[in-house]
């Protein structure tokens, strides 16, 4: 059952206020919001932090599995973008009155099974973006039938930051909407403050996502931004109070875009150093210049200096009186933190250099992409000594960890499953150790010990001497990849996971100590049930594809896996320099695919291995890439619909858009369709990139949902409205608006329809940004538009797949997954076959069908298999 409709009883508030002494979230900011309300109505003063608080709670209840539907008609005045205005002050509080209600009498939503069905004898690939070309998103097969998760497969976060120690204390960034730092005892875990920040919505808020540096009464740590965070200039650099957790100043540093996955900042007392880019995606065509430039400003953020160097995937170190930064063009600069001779060296070392450099000694000490490690001398730049590690791992972008030097030796991991020790001085190397999976952490030497962790989240401690080592133990920590540096001291390993949370291993035998999330969250069952939300903008983006017996997918970690249909194994993964939002596409045994926040490449891979065809330096695309007959179409964030060579990843042709291009390209035997935030859909020769017609969808940018091919119709989203459009002319057959909206009841319709048949379904949502609330799947006749029948609870800015007798679609509002007949009850109501819960919501991504299962990418940071 569920509890529908919109109620709200003025003895609400009295009768709830018994309800909170009895029933609390376990949440200790809802809570205390809570006792606020109840003492003091909304002003101009608490207004966004109730708001902020009000949207923790609706996410940590959805994530609970408790029904919130008597909540969306105050979500259509919550929805609105930025703080409620004063008017509708009293709507918080009434807001809080219902969900007092609705925590202490909770709703949950029932999973439902389905009643199975016999095996497909022919299975069909899902290799494409909604199935095929056109984007349809119609399998052949009968897809899942029960409901049940046969596969969980962990696909992280891109989490590099790693805790910093001091005097019995752990501070740690946090990436939540609702918090930017924590502060932890050392020895237990607790916290012992937390520096929060009132979000609203995902998009227009940043993310802690650096390294953070310790001074004498202060913490500075940096966040990337986030897509919709417009304002200027942009504070992102923070300095915190030690004791406190209170900032005590803000640097502007300019934009990180959050798909790049990290960010760094680099301080002393005097100074703040860090890499810094241009990045405005609102100009038209974007701007995406990333990470080129030192910077360096006093503390105070005024003065200093910045050089241009080439792109910089490290961090910058200081050193007395010198800057060290390692570029993507394989130079690694010093510079003179003061005066005017700015140059002190620049060596050439013949790879890019993608770590951070150490020093120690007057020795630097890099690292190259091919393989080597080299050591310089710290005065004059000149080479002392290189030692060839490997010869290199071609599918990861990063190929070693940043070096760590300890009493004269170097140790460092690599993507070729091995640790190194090297002689600083020499450049000998001592001994290696084969590690179970991909090292990117920086080890931890602590006297004779150290410590590093592998990709598959395992965990070593080895004893060591100049000859050798002897394994102490190995240990799991979490199911998630660690990229972060290691860190630490004898009183605990602390290992932060792209599962978002922090470890403190025992260092003599490697069990837990404690665990916390670095986002806020409650358990129950021992599962977490998230409170808080990832900042910066959707990460779980990439919709799964599925051929030869293999899913893959992209993922916000900046990888691309292939992975085993059947059994959830891992068979490869490839690395970009930034996150994978499209769909990986299959075609001709080969992988396409893009990225958006790292370097401008864009990627060919062999299907069966994973190893590298060809790249090209398209710029950043988020979008899918579409291959068909001998070219494969895309579009880039800067404004470019472009198709390459399949072959060699050639330009062929180029069509300028003014506005940055994400719906996927669908492909049809003539054109190719797709469009931009210039606020057109554009349909072009497939052959020659010219222009066939437009059509402008007025105020509604055309975003991350694609448009599909059906019936001789290009059906995609407009102004708030889903428009069917002739495939020719691009003259309009129909459009649909969801009937729930109005003035002042706003609803926004961003996901990818699908179809089956003679029907169309699209869904639509009241929020998902902030107050996630009100998403409902809409079948509509695809001859003219009306709509047929509705589900609340599915969809909202995923989109849903078919087959001929059923409509799979997750939720942005629910933590659930439903399968529905196409075919409604005899009374017009939904048919629901199997629904199921998951760890989280479904972001801009649809599910794959192939065979008797379904494949999703969910942002609990798993992918799903679905029987």
């Amino acid at each position: 059952m569920r509890t529908l409709g919109f109620v709200f009883f003025a003895g609400c508030f009295v009768a709830n206020l018994n309800l909170f002494a009895q029933v609390k979230t376990g949440v200790e900011e809802i809570d205390a919001a809570r006792l606020s309300v109840k003492s003091a109505p909304t002003n101009d003063q608490n207004a966004q932090h109730r708001q902020s608080v009000l949207f923790s709670w609706f996410r940590h209840m959805i994530n609970r599995g408790v029904d919130l539907q008597s909540m969306d008609e105050l979500g259509f005045t919550l929805a609105h973008w930025g703080v409620v205005k004063p008017k509708n002050y009293h709507l918080l509080d009434e807001a809080y009155a219902l969900m007092e209600n609705l925590q202490g009498n909770p709703v949950y939503i029932e999973e439902i099974r389905g009643p199975g069905a016999a095996p497909d004898k022919d299975v069909t690939d899902w290799p494409f973006f909604g199935g095929s070309p056109q984007q349809a998103g119609l399998s052949k097969d009968t897809g899942p039938m029960t409901g049940e998760v046969a596969w969980k497969f962990p696909t992280g976060h891109s989490y590099y930051a790693p805790a910093a120690v001091e005097n019995g204390r752990v501070y740690i960034t946090s990436p939540g909407i609702r918090s930017l730092m924590y502060c932890l005892d050392e020895v237990t875990g607790d916290v012992i403050w937390k520096t929060e920040q009132d979000g609203l919505q995902m998009y227009a808020t940043p993310r802690g996502a650096s390294n953070v540096e310790i001074l004498k009464d202060q913490v500075v740590m940096r966040a990337t931004s986030g897509s919709w965070e417009y304002e200027e200039p942009v504070k992102h650099i923070f300095y915190i109070d030690k004791k406190t957790g209170e900032i005590r100043n803000q640097i502007d540093a300019n934009r990180v875009d959050y798909r790049r996955g990290a960010t760094s900042v680099t301080a002393t007392e005097e100074v703040v150093a860090y890499p810094y880019g241009r990045v405005d995606l609102k100009n038209k065509p974007g701007t995406t210049i990333m990470q080129d430039t030192v910077r360096v400003k006093n503390r105070n953020g005024r003065g200093g200096w910045a050089l241009r160097t080439g792109q910089l995937f490290g961090e910058i170190v200081i050193d007395d009186d010198l800057v060290f930064a390692g570029t993507d063009c394989g130079f690694l600069y010093a510079l003179n933190l003061r005066g005017g001779n700015r140059m002190k060296w620049k060596y050439e070392a013949g790879s890019p250099i993608r770590t951070t450099p150490a020093v120690d000694k007057n020795i630097v000490v890099t690292t190259t992409e091919s393989g080597c490690l080299i050591g310089l001398d710290r005065s004059s730049g000149k080479e002392r000594w290189r030692t060839q590690l490997n010869s290199g791992e071609a599918r990861a972008f990063q190929l070693f960890s940043a070096p760590a030097i300890s009493d004269g030796k170097i140790f460092i991991g690599s993507a070729t499953k091995e640790l190194y020790c090297a002689d600083l001085e020499s450049g000998k190397l001592l001994w290696r150790v084969a590690a179970s999976d991909w090292i990117r952490s920086k080890p931890l030497v602590i006297k004779n010990r150290v410590y590093f962790a592998s990709l598959d989240g395992t965990v070593t401690a080895l004893e060591f001497n100049d000859s050798g080592t002897k394994q102490l133990w190995s240990e799991q920590a979490g199911h998630h990849e660690i990229f972060s540096d290691l860190s630490g001291t004898e009183s605990g390993i602390l290992v932060s996971t792209s599962e978002l949370y922090l470890y403190s291993l025992n260092p003599e035998n490697g069990a837990v100590q404690w665990r916390h999330s670095v986002v806020e969250s409650t358990y129950e069952d021992g599962e977490r049930r998230m409170a808080d939300i990832v900042a910066g903008g959707g990460d779980f983006q990439s919709p799964p594809t599925v051929s030869n017996g293999k899913v893959y997918v992209g993922t916000p970690s900046r990888f691309v896996f292939a992975v085993d249909a059947q059994t959830g194994k891992k068979i490869w993964r490839f690395e970009t320099s930034g996150q994978v939002s499209g769909a990986p596409s299959v075609y001709r045994g080969r992988v396409y695919f893009g990225q958006q926040g790292g370097n401008e490449e864009m990627y060919c891979v062999d299907a069966e291995t994973g190893d590298p065809v060809w790249s090209s330096k398209v710029g950043w695309v988020w979008c899918t890439s579409t291959p068909d007959d001998e070219r494969v179409y895309t579009g880039t964030v800067d404004g470019r619909i472009i198709a390459l060579d399949v072959e060699t990843g050639e330009e062929v042709w180029e069509y300028l858009t003014n506005g940055g291009v994400y719906p996927a390209p669908a492909v049809d035997d003539k054109r190719v369709y797709t469009g931009a935030w210039d606020g057109h859909y554009f349909a072009l020769d497939k052959k020659t990139g010219l222009l066939d017609w437009a059509y402008s969808s007025f105020r509604g940018a055309p975003d991350s949902a694609a448009g599909v091919l059906w019936k001789g119709m290009y059906i995609c989203r407009s102004s708030g409205e889903l428009c069917a459009l002739d495939a020719n002319t691009g003259e309009m057959y129909w459009s649909f608006k969801d009937p729930r909206s109005g003035p002042g009841r706003m609803t926004v319709m961003n996901a990818t329809p699908s179809n089956s048949g003679d029907y169309t379904f699209v869904s639509a949502t009241i929020d998902h940004d902030g107050a996630a609330l009100g998403g409902t799947l809409y079948c509509l006749d695809t001859a003219t538009g009306k709509e047929l029948w509705h589900y609340k609870g599915a969809g909202g800015w995923t989109g849903s797949s078919c087959t001929e007798k059923t409509v799979l679609c997750g939720s942005s509002t629910e933590s659930f997954v439903t399968c529905l007949d196409v075919e409604p009850n005899p009374d017009g109501t939904p048919k629901i076959i199997w629904r199921t819960k998951i760890g989280g919501i479904l972001e801009e991504t649809i599910p794959a069908i192939s065979g008797n299962r379904a494949y999703l990418l969910c942002s609990d940071g798993y992918l799903y298999a679905f029987d």
